[in-house]
């Protein structure tokens, strides 16, 4: 049969008395030590589905790019988090274009522009990234940008507090992750994957 052919009929891949679906919407129930051979024929399977232009091929790889990509954003989203701060010195905050000037001011791109300085076991470092989230706004949108400059902390004295990497002193941000952020990223690794598995598996 060819590749295209699976996407038809209820194909199975058979180890020992094992029986479990690769395609249609049967259940996928791995079990006993045949399980990471069944894995790697499942992953196999979707790899030529994929390459044929099938649509569960394609939603399963997309699927598995968005948990990593979004996997990796959530750990370091939460390595950020326990980062430590202090006080420094803001010398810039506000916006920037972005990209190529446009001659229509509504086709102009923004994102948030910053220079501070800031000391850590008495070097004195400088930086200019607001927040691991980079925000790229339109002309007509760049509010946004001005609300999230809002998360930043002012000290009494005119400073602002500054999270650095304890391991990189130099790599700072004047805003952290918050749980909203964190929140949304989880979900961006979790329904393309649900929602495979409701489509193709149950």
């Amino acid at each position: 049969p060819t590749v295209a052919s699976t996407t038809t009929a209820d194909l199975h891949h058979s180890l020992g008395h094992y029986r479990v679906p690769v395609s249609g919407r049967e259940g996928l129930a791995v079990r006993g030590p045949c399980a990471v051979n069944l894995l790697v024929d499942y992953v196999s399977e979707m790899f030529d589905l994929a390459a044929a232009g099938d649509t569960q091929g394609i939603w399963f790889w997309a699927a598995v790019y968005a948990a990593l990509v979004c996997g990796y954003s959530v750990f370091h989203q939460l390595r950020v988090r326990r980062w430590p701060s202090t006080m420094g010195r803001l010398e810039r905050l506000g916006l920037r274009k972005f990209g190529a000037t446009e001659w229509a001011r509504s086709e102009q791109d923004y994102v948030g522009d910053a220079l501070y300085t800031y000391r850590v076991d008495g070097t004195l470092y400088e930086g200019s990234r607001v927040s691991p989230w980079v925000v790229v706004a339109s002309h007509n949108a760049r509010a946004l940008l001005s609300w999230q400059q809002r998360g930043v902390e002012h000290g009494e004295d005119g400073g602002v507090r500054v999270f650095y990497d304890p391991a990189r002193p130099g790599k700072s941000f004047l805003i952290v992750p918050g749980r909203v952020g964190l929140v949304v990223t989880v979900g961006a690794a979790l329904v393309p994957a649900v929602t495979y598995l409701f489509r193709f598996h149950v």
